[in-house]
């Protein structure tokens, strides 16, 4: 159950520059299609943004329906064409880079994420070590930020844990620290899974665990967990809430998270044709995170 596959040293770091009115569908596609971890880089002032995400060296990427979204969303209005472009960097490199730019990050008093060659920090109960790696989940974003507190108040010792879309595993690791029962973390981005993989030996998990590649078909024979976590985007949520629903324990905690404000009607609606009436919402932001209790 433990078994660990040998790190990736290498990616290839595909960037894709458009107009703001395109970063949302546009981050939307390569989510579905491509990679659930992004970088946004933004110039002050600048009517453009550019969209970062890695694959594994030995990926053979086909981005041309990329192109063909971004040509066929793109008004004729836009301020310059969308540029796309692709190269292989090594894990060393980006390392470096991020080693420069990276601080501790405090989210509760007791919860403190580091670098493993940031010093550690006493006062802090939990801990949690991330390697830098292009996968999601640093701490940073308002949805990682919001999960952590949850689980930090909600996670009880002895429960199974579910994270779907696990990105750097970072959600799992607080998981661990609390005392879980079980873990199985998820994603369809290799290069997050090579990650997850990668913190949970740093972090030194205790309790048994699977790290896998895929989506919530790696779950078909699994009983029901007590938290479950799906920290992905809209549609993929509504397309599996009633898998997630059946996959959450009675009594348990429910929480969905990567959604924006104006996805909360939406939400609201679906949750109550599946009689999940008992929950509350965090907005971050623009970011809205949403904890529900199955009776």
């Amino acid at each position: 159950m433990k078994k660990l596959e040998k790190e990736l040293t290498a990616f290839i770091e595909v960037s894709v520059t458009v107009d703001l009115i395109l970063v949302d569908p546009v981050c939307d596609f390569i989510i579905e299609n491509h990679a659930s971890g992004l970088v946004l880089e933004d110039e002050q002032d600048s009517k453009r943004t550019t969209i970062k995400f890695y694959l594994a060296d030995d990926a053979t990427p086909d981005l041309e329906p990329l192109a063909a979204y971004v040509k066929q969303i793109s008004p004729k209005a836009v301020s310059e064409p969308p540029m796309i472009n692709s190269k292989k960097v090594t894990n060393v490199e980006w390392e470096e880079q991020y080693r420069v730019s990276v601080e501790p990050i405090r989210i509760e008093p007791d919860i403190v994420i580091r670098a493993p060659w940031h010093e550690s920090s006493p006062e802090a109960q939990y801990e949690i070590l991330l390697e830098p790696r292009m996968a999601f989940g640093t701490g940073r974003h308002e949805t990682t930020r919001t999960c952590l507190k949850v689980i930090a108040q909600r996670f009880r010792k002895g429960w199974r844990f579910l994270d779907l879309g696990c990105g750097s595993g970072i959600l799992s690791i607080l998981a661990d620290k609390k005392g879980a029962a079980f873990i199985k973390a998820i994603d369809y981005d290799v290069v997050a899974v090579d990650n997850c993989r990668g913190n949970f030996r740093l972090n030194d998990i205790g309790a048994p665990f699977d790290v896998l590649f895929g989506s919530i078909e790696k779950c078909l024979q699994d009983p029901p967990y007590e938290f479950v976590c799906a920290n992905i985007i809209k549609k993929t949520i509504l397309d599996m809430l009633p898998r997630l629903e059946s996959l959450t324990a009675d009594g348990g905690v429910l929480l969905l998270a990567g959604l924006l404000q104006r996805d909360e009607s939406e939400l609201c609606a679906r949750l109550a044709e599946l009689g999940l009436n008992r929950f509350s919402t965090t907005l971050d932001n623009e970011w809205l995170t949403f904890v529900v209790e199955k009776a």
